[in-house]
């Protein structure tokens, strides 16, 4: 399967529609999309090929957490959700191979279940004191070009390259004006879950290195001693 070919882009748009995700900043619903899909894809697949492809401003939305507090996302549109799926789809295998056993969150065949499961499996064999932290607005504060460097050892496309810039440099929509992002991953991008990851993985290898416990799933994380360890 070709990264941009029909077929890509055709799979993509089903495991968009499968998120049931709302529309963006055209207010173009998945339903809406898909009344003129094979000319929808065509254009897409069109732009991507010969780089007219721009994504559109990203629409801010706040929702609340579960401790009241509001969270930003920011909403990609119908079109460019496909585009980011297909080159997940492209991609993910190859990150995937970089990533340890200690990450959790936001790979395809693991789950919270599995991280509390391994945080206990330590438990069982004495590691009973527990360093319990977060990365504080993790999102929020991703550095760009340490991302795009990072990903420059793992993805050697340059198309590819090019793409993972204009969706973490964008453009968002907050309802008054247009803001660009200097730093961070966009919260509700398919793209950026995988991106975080590959930003955390070399914290995830130097925990690992230093013979830690170590269990993490996205910016939250576990590190489990015994009585006497010294962090």
């Amino acid at each position: 399967m070709q990264l941009f070919d029909m077929t890509s882009l055709n799979t993509a748009f089903q495991k968009v529609k499968k998120n049931h995700g709302g529309p963006g900043v055209d207010r173009v619903t998945i339903e809406q999309f898909e009344e003129n899909l094979p000319r929808n894809l065509a254009t897409l697949h069109t732009e991507l090929l010969d780089r007219s492809y721009l994504p559109l401003p990203l629409l801010k939305i706040l929702v609340a957490k579960k401790n009241g507090e509001p969270r930003g996302l920011s909403i990609p549109t119908v079109r460019d959700r496909i585009a980011q799926t297909a080159v997940l789809l492209c991609i993910g295998p190859t990150l995937e191979k970089e990533f340890e056993e200690c990450s959790f969150g936001y790979r395809k065949g693991r789950s919270v279940r599995q991280a509390v499961f391994k945080v206990r499996e330590y438990f069982m064999k004495g590691y009973c004191w527990v360093v319990d932290a977060d990365i504080d607005a993790f999102f929020d504060n991703v550095d760009h070009s340490l991302l795009l460097k990072k990903f420059a050892k793992v993805g050697q496309d340059q198309r590819l390259h090019e793409l993972i810039a204009l969706w973490t440099a964008a453009e968002i929509w907050d309802g008054e004006k247009i803001s660009v992002l200097k730093k961070g991953l966009p919260q509700g991008s398919a793209i950026s879950p995988v991106l975080a990851n590959l930003f955390l993985d070399e914290l995830d290898e130097e925990m690992l290195k230093n013979g830690y416990k170590y269990v993490r799933y996205a910016d939250d994380y576990v590190i489990l001693c015994v009585e006497g360890d010294a962090l």
